[in-house]
């Protein structure tokens, strides 16, 4: 058994065969609906989502509570734990996490992987991995540390306005509300988000996706994936672009609910 567990919230959106494998603990996040909360995960919760948001009824999603965290750490089983949140710019876990961390008995990091979704998938597996190798916490954190400074995330969203309403891009990068886009390309990196440029449809977004992959290092990256919002044929198509990578995974419903379907893209360590 390996001597550190790493524990990771669901939006990371890791495919759950590799994450148990790995004995990855996942906290999930909570979405708020019409008369009723569901955890990330939960059954049809992202038709019961889309469904919402066509009524334009409230829908939200809340990070894991400290209690979460808590309860996470006690189901890894290890006296040893580290925990890696999306990038502070992003999203709110890391404040409980570090919480949480203060508040056990066991010896528990916190570690911001400065990217989000995908790109925190694969900064998650590379602390795993040296984990799963008989790793100490030291090591394990150095190595997820190395992972965040080197990670990197292009993608493109069918349209702008979910992402608008969560609020978690900076209104300046996405450009006044309302202003007309086919489609958006972003690179997410080092705790921010930057606009590549706009493309009049799929072949033109994926285009763009593959220059930069392959500026980026992508083709001789360690670790790589291809990740998609409700568009899993889209994905395959980018796979065919881009070239063989390690894996496919689609955004769980709490990460929907910021971006909208359609959003496809790839993560790569250089």
């Amino acid at each position: 058994m390996a001597k550190v567990a790493v524990v990771t919230d669901s939006s990371t959106c890791l495919p759950p065969d590799l994450a148990d494998k790995l004995g990855i603990v996942t906290v999930p996040v909570t979405v708020h609906l019409p008369g009723t909360d569901a955890l990330d995960g939960s059954e049809h919760l992202s038709k019961r989502i889309s469904e919402a948001v066509e009524r334009d009824q409230y829908v939200r999603s809340s990070h894991p509570f400290i209690t979460d965290y808590l309860a996470a750490i006690e189901e890894s089983g290890c006296e040893q734990v580290v925990i890696v949140t999306p990038a502070m710019e992003f999203a709110g876990m890391f404040r409980n996490a570090s919480l949480a961390a203060e508040l056990t008995a066991r010896r528990a990091v916190v570690v911001d992987s400065r990217t989000a979704a995908a790109g925190e998938a694969l900064v998650v597996l590379r602390g795993a991995e040296e984990a799963a190798a008989g790793a100490g916490v030291a090591e394990v954190v150095a190595a997820i540390e190395e992972a965040s400074r080197r990670v990197d995330l292009v993608a493109t969203l069918e349209t702008l306005e979910p992402i608008r309403r969560s609020r978690r891009v900076p209104a300046p990068v996405l450009g006044p509300a309302g202003e007309a886009r086919a489609k958006s390309v972003f690179r997410m990196r080092s705790g921010a988000v930057e606009l590549l440029g706009e493309a009049a449809g799929e072949e033109e977004a994926f285009s763009r996706i593959k220059e930069a992959y392959e500026a980026g290092g992508g083709k001789s990256s360690s670790h790589s994936t291809v990740f998609h919002a409700d568009s899993r044929e889209a994905a395959e198509r980018l796979c065919l672009l881009l070239g063989e990578v390690d894996f496919v995974s689609g955004f769980s419903a709490a990460m929907q609910l910021h971006t909208g379907p359609g959003v496809v893209g790839a993560a790569w360590l250089p």
